[in-house]
């Protein structure tokens, strides 16, 4: 499994639009194939840090997705609002012991 962890900021007066557009997007995002599930943190501590965490079943699939028409229209609505780069992690889950 892959997970991916997707943290940026956002103005504080811009954060519940930027829920509202992953809120939107969600059920379209975990219909895509290969996608197990996305949820969407904020940060108490740190007014306007919001962290996207999703899961996938392989690399394949994520790529689809990052190539596709979602990830074009969530991030035409996201990037004008976020206050730097967005930091992505991309981990490969593994099943211990």
């Amino acid at each position: 499994m892959i997970m991916v962890e997707v943290t940026f900021t956002v103005a504080p007066e811009d954060c519940e639009e930027a829920i509202a557009c992953l809120t939107r997007e969600a059920p379209e995002m975990r219909a895509l194939s290969g996608n197990q599930n996305c949820r969407v943190l904020v940060d108490p501590n740190a007014q306007g840090a919001v962290t996207l965490l999703h899961q996938w079943n392989d690399l394949d699939s994520l790529d689809a997705y990052r190539n596709g028409p979602l990830f074009a229209a969530v991030g035409s609505v996201l990037r004008p609002m976020m206050t730097g780069a967005p930091s992505t992690m991309v981990y490969e889950a593994r099943t211990l012991g």
